[in-house]
This record gives C-alpha cells, structure tokens and sequence, in this order.
C-alpha cells in the first residue's frame, strides 16, 4: 500500500498535464500512486496521460462523460488507497519535495489532518509566492477574507473521506472548497507550511472569466454563514464595508475607516461571547487588515491611533514600522495585485 495518493483530475488540459505529471512523478518522496482521472476530455488529454501509464504508480481513471469537478473528485478519493491523500490541478507543478514535506509534518503532527502550503503564482503574471497563515487558529479567521487554504496545494488524512468528511457541496458550486472547509475546520484541525509546495499557474481567461462573478457571490454566501454562526447578523452596510477590505475598493465615505473600526469591534465583541474564532487572532488579523486599508487610502496613522475607535487597530508602534517601511516597489506591487486575485483564485475548487 503507498503512503500517499495523489488525486489529479484533468479536463481538456492536453496542454499542461504532461509537465503536472512529470513534477509528481519527480518527487524526492516516491512511496505514493498517482490518481489521474479524465473526466470526459474532448482534447487530447486522454492520450497524453496514456503515455505515462507505463509507471507502475500511475492508475488511470476515465469518465464516460464529463460529469464535473466535484463528482469526478468524489469519485476520484473513494480510489484512493493510500492513508494520505493528495490534491493537485492538472495544470500546476509541484515542487520536488512537496510531498515529502507533507507526509513529514503530518505525521510529526497527529493532531492536524490538512495541511497545505505556500504557492507561487506564475502564468499571466511574474512569479509571486504567496504565504497562507500557518497555525489553525489563524487559519480559521483569514476564511473571513479568502480561503487560507489553497485547494490544490492540500494533503490531509484518507479517514476525513471514510468518515464522510470530505464532501463537497453542490449548492455552493464555483465555491465548494471554501465551503467545505469553512464546514470541516470547525471538528479538524488544519496547517499550512511555510515553503512554496506548489506553482499554481494563473490564465488570462481565470481573470476575465464569467464565473468569477458566480465565485464571488457563493462566497460571499459562506462568509454570511459563518458570521451568522458567529452571532452576527450583519446589516447590509456591515457586509460592504467588509467587502471593501477583501476587494480593495475603499468606500468614498469621510468616515469609511470609522465605520470600519466599529465593524471590526463589533465583529469582536460578538465573537468575545461565542467564541466562534480564536480572539487573539481575530484580533491581529483585524488589526493588519485595517492597518493596510488605512495605508491604502492615505490616511493620517498618527490622528486614527489617537481616536477612540480606530486607536483599537492603529498603535504607535505600527506607525513607526510604516515610517521605516521603502516606498512600494514594483514587486510590491505586483504582490497587491496577486493578493487581490486570490479570492477569486483559491476560494473554488476548479479553475475556469
């Protein structure tokens, strides 16, 4: 039996599999089987992966028709023999030790059963890597924001599948992975290491894409959910204040960063009696957020951490890191630019 069982599944991606492939297949850590599932291909899918059948770690799976991604993922993880599995798009590149580093940590670590990873963006874009936060109880606030676990870049444990954990819910279509995990993080704990594990390579079409709308709106949907579970009911301004945060479209308001202070402490006292995240991290997660909005904007740090409310979330402190900090280089820039692409990116489980 392997260790690991790595899920591939492919659709009409004749033209990036064969290079996902030979980056699993070169891992340093080799005890795994390697699940490639064509799910209806009308391209030359089929008959590029057919050339590596001839490893003995490869097993090929085909749909008689194209059934979807969650299906065909359902399917795929009922294959799985191994005691890890494994999650990779057929259009990304693993780094060589990915594997290995995963199945290290989690069995170093038997309480976690999810880990992921850093990943570097590269396609349309130079190549930026992107850290998630490391530690479950960070993790599980950032899902407020965007989904902190990258869907392809995960390995967690075969028994979340065999328990009925690992299920992916349709009413949440284009968003089901931030779903799901917005669900699972709640009875299992979750990791993400340091290191890049994965390059996820980005389209031009991901960007301008329908469905992005589509994604946008079921996600919206799981952050209600999970600010409704918290004790919230936001009122409609509340939900476009916080939507301003995660788009990086400040409201043209005199008073938008006090408004978003008194979201922010309200967001807190509530989770103060529920307990629904860790306050600690909620809190330094609020903190860095309003911080950057109110660099975003131009404000004065030195009046906002004199007032009452924003003073919550501006420390004098903070303002002399700004000071410090060079002036926005290029490469900054580009980082903005890849931050504001991830919840459109990394909180669905396809890419379009």
């Amino acid at each position: 039996m392997p260790t690991v069982s790595v899920v591939v599944p492919t659709y009409n991606a004749g033209r990036y599999i064969a290079e996902a492939v030979t980056s699993i297949l070169n891992q340093d850590f080799t005890d795994f089987e390697l699940l490639l599932i064509d799910d209806g291909s009308t391209d030359e899918t089929a008959s590029v992966i057919q050339r590596f059948a001839a490893d003995s770690r490869v097993r090929l799976l085909h749909n008689e028709r194209n059934i979807g991604l969650i299906a065909t993922l359902h399917r795929a993880y009922a294959e799985c023999r191994a005691p890890f599995i494994a999650r990779m798009d057929a259009d990304d590149i693993c780094d060589p030790k990915r594997l290995g580093r995963q199945v290290v940590f989690l069995r170093n670590h038997p309480e976690v059963d999810i880990v992921g990873g850093a990943i570097r963006f590269f396609g349309n874009v130079a190549p930026t890597v992107f850290q998630f936060p490391t530690d479950h109880a960070a993790i599980r606030p950032a899902m407020l924001f965007y989904c902190p676990l990258a869907h392809p870049a995960l390995m967690f444990r075969r028994e979340l599948v065999e328990q009925g954990l690992i299920r992916y819910d349709d009413d949440f279509r284009y968003a089901e992975d931030y779903h799901l995990w917005s669900r699972l993080l709640l009875r299992v704990t979750s990791a993400n290491l340091p290191e890049v594990v994965l390059d996820y390579r980005l389209h031009a079409q991901q960007v301008s894409s329908g469905s992005s709308d589509k994604q946008y709106a079921a996600s919206l949907r799981v952050r209600r959910k999970m600010l409704m579970e918290c004790g919230l009911t936001p009122s409609d301004g509340e939900v476009t204040l916080h939507e301003s945060v995660i788009l990086e479209r400040p409201l043209p308001m005199a008073d938008y960063l006090q408004r978003l202070a008194s979201w922010f402490d309200r967001l807190e006292s509530v989770n103060a009696s529920s307990q629904y995240w860790d306050g600690p991290a909620l809190q330094a997660l609020l903190k860095a957020k309003f911080l950057d909005t109110a660099r975003r904007v131009g404000a004065d740090l030195r009046a906002l951490s004199c007032q009452d409310n924003t003073g919550r979330y501006v420390a004098p402190a903070d303002i002399a890191v700004v000071v410090a900090q060079p002036k926005t280089s290029s490469i900054v820039r580009i980082k903005r630019r890849v931050k504001a692409l991830v919840w459109r990116l990394s909180t669905a489980a396809r890419k379009p």
